[in-house]
């Protein structure tokens, strides 16, 4: 019984055949092996945790723009979470060529955190330069459209996701 970690395995027999190479003669099988990855493991180890420090960078939002620690500290602790735990993902999946479904999960999740740590930028531009109403408006803009975008992204992200996955199925 073999299993591995990660993965789902289909083995069909294709063939058998049968080789003589220099006088002897050498049995061989002809088998495809189909390897499907569970995603069930990157759910919980990847989707939920960045999706919480998504909500979390959000959440610094509500914070007041006065109180400049606390809104620094949380983008930044959020982003190089997200940082950290994209490059452990990177280091636990096999290298490939191409742009994975899950790099661009991860990479949307960092720009997001960065768009509240720009937001707060912003902010801060607005109320030292005496603007402070448009400052104002800006954030309850950012406050109300992040949420939305990122359901929206979730929308598009998921049922490709989950297509591809039960195709290959």
């Amino acid at each position: 019984n073999i299993s591995l970690a990660q993965f789902s395995f289909t083995v069909l027999l294709m063939d058998s055949y049968s080789t003589d190479y220099y006088d002897v003669q050498y049995p061989g099988l002809i088998m495809k092996l189909h390897l499907t990855r569970q995603i069930g493991y990157h759910i919980v180890q990847t989707y939920t945790p960045s999706t919480v420090f998504v909500v979390l960078a959000w959440l610094s939002l509500f914070i007041p723009a006065e109180s400049v620690p606390g809104r620094v500290g949380m983008g930044m602790t959020t982003l190089l979470t997200l940082t950290a735990m994209f490059s452990s993902v990177r280091q636990n999946v096999p290298r490939v060529s191409y742009i994975s479904f899950l790099d661009i999960w991860m990479l949307i999740c960092m720009l997001f955190v960065f768009s509240c740590i720009l937001e707060f930028i912003i902010i801060t531009i607005f109320l030292r330069s005496g603007r402070k109403g448009q400052g104002e408006k800006f954030e309850l803009i950012c406050k109300i459209s992040l949420p939305i975008i990122f359901a929206i992204f979730n929308l598009c992200y998921w049922p490709s996701l989950l297509a591809g996955y039960f195709d290959e199925e």
